[in-house]
């Protein structure tokens, strides 16, 4: 017998007793793709799944129907679920979100599953790291403001919302307003509004100009 196949077995007798949604899965080898534990995030409606190997270098995959999710077989499955509202896939988690009806309690284990089922790895993307000068940021053309005030989304504020299951997507700058879109648990996490919209508009006028504001939209 493999040792890996042992190490399973006795985590199997280990938590026998526990309720099967409740016992951490391990894989029978290194190259198998599984769910491994749950974690809660800020926001009771988003549960976020995390793997035992990451799936995605870069980026991340947000979903929030199926139409928008064709292709994407493990997406599109989750969405299946009528229970299920949008699906946020980032490194080595998921991050489910469920509707206001919804109980953990029975959509759990079944989207446990379908996520084991489904899981693949997703094909790596070049990115090319931006490196703006913003001391002057109001002299900067519109598409160089843009991608400044990426730029700090994706060095100071993406990776921390990553460790509550979510993300947040700029989707525009009217004058002085930045328009951002949460992703994932920060979909309609209560402290996104608050607390954590503070937090991203604090970072944005220390990093690029005072007179920034950040709207969620």
């Amino acid at each position: 017998m493999k040792i890996s196949e042992v190490l399973a077995r006795k985590a199997e007798q280990k938590h026998a007793g526990k309720p099967l949604e409740d016992r951490p899965r391990m894989p029978v080898d290194n190259k198998a793709l599984k769910v491994i534990r749950t974690r809660e995030t800020p926001n009771p409606k988003a549960l976020q799944f995390v793997l035992n190997a990451q799936i995605l270098e870069n980026g991340y995959r947000s979903f929030t129907d199926e139409e928008g999710a064709a292709g994407d077989a493990l997406a599109t499955s989750l969405l299946g679920h009528s229970e299920v509202k949008s699906v946020y896939i980032m490194k080595n988690f998921v991050t489910v979100t469920m509707g206001s009806e919804a109980d953990w309690h029975h959509l759990k284990t079944p989207v446990w599953d379908t996520i084991d089922e489904k899981v693949h790895v997703y094909p790596s993307e070049s990115v090319k790291k931006i490196d703006i000068d913003v001391s002057d940021f109001h002299a900067l053309p519109h598409d160089k403001k843009l991608a400044a005030i990426e730029m700090v989304l994706d060095r100071s504020i993406r990776f921390q919302l990553s460790q509550d299951g979510g993300g947040v997507d700029l989707k525009g700058l009217e004058g002085n307003e930045v328009q951002i879109h949460y992703q994932g648990a920060c979909g309609d996490c209560p402290s996104s509004l608050t607390g954590t919209l503070q937090h991203i508009e604090r970072l944005i006028k220390q990093q690029l100009d005072g007179d920034l504001t950040v709207k969620s939209v």
